[in-house]
């Protein structure tokens, strides 16, 4: 791959983002918000790849993997009204199919074409499946770290503002309740990821998110999460009381130690 690459990509990316906008504030907001979030899942990227890649090859087929991992979110959106997979379509394999169908790809020597495609493929699984081969896993992980990077920030920001301007489609639908799962709560002590089908509100979504940091792979993923405060960022929009304050606590120590601070 090389930099004419990733400039003809980036092109051809802006153009299919403006092929999806529309009139309608809320919808456009919803659009708005994965351009938004693709463009610093690339920095996230480039930032990861750099600090445990070592070629400039290897970083610049990070970067078109991070361009292209939520190329589904547009169609699925368009048709769907929803970023929720599961009552509409899975984001990543019709990121592939949409790929495929565009034939962006097709300059690349085939063995780059399979890794962006799995890559996209899998990006947003719940696991990463065994079949992948050991160069594949290593930009799984990566986009994987990438991605849950910005959804941190993204939600941060989004709770930061009032209700009715944030784009609607982010939070899956879940209801501002109080009160939380006492199950998501344990994936945190037991150190693990929560699953989505345990979710009942957005405060259970909100621990969810934060269990992510379970699922992080690279000490440069750990140091950015540890530099921007994330834990305690997040944690801000959760009830506060103690057994909130002792999960913080629980996930900035691990985030310190596996930074290698």
């Amino acid at each position: 791959m090389t930099k004419q690459d990733i400039i003809n990509f980036k092109k051809w990316f802006s153009d299919f983002c403006l092929s999806y906008h529309v009139d309608n504030i809320e919808d456009q907001r919803n659009i708005t918000l994965k351009e938004k979030h693709t463009k610093q899942v690339c920095a996230n990227m480039v930032e990861i790849a750099q600090a445990h890649l070592g070629s400039d090859n290897e970083v610049l087929l990070a970067e078109a993997i991070a361009l292209f991992h939520d190329t589904g979110r547009f169609p699925q959106y368009a048709k769907y009204k929803t970023f929720k997979d599961a009552v509409s379509i899975n984001h990543g394999l019709l990121g592939a199919e949409t790929l495929l169908s565009q034939q962006i790809l097709t300059n690349l020597p085939a063995q780059e074409q399979h890794l962006i495609l799995q890559c996209v493929k899998y990006h947003n699984a719940y696991k990463i499946p065994h079949s992948q081969t050991d160069e594949t896993v290593i930009f799984l992980k990566m986009i994987r770290d990438a991605d849950k990077l910005d959804i941190w920030e993204v939600f941060i920001e989004l709770f930061s503002l009032p209700p009715q301007e944030r784009a609607s489609a982010a939070t899956l639908g879940f209801l501002d309740t109080a009160g939380y799962s006492d199950r998501l709560i344990k994936c945190i002590y037991d150190n693990t990821m929560g699953n989505l089908k345990d979710v009942k509100s957005l405060n259970d979504y909100k621990i969810l998110l934060l269990s992510w940091i379970f699922d992080i792979n690279y000490e440069k993923s750990f140091s950015l999460i540890g530099g921007r405060d994330y834990i305690a960022r997040f944690s801000e929009f959760l009830p506060q009381n103690d057994e909130i304050r002792q999960i913080t606590a629980e996930l900035a120590t691990y985030v310190s130690k596996m930074a290698g601070a």
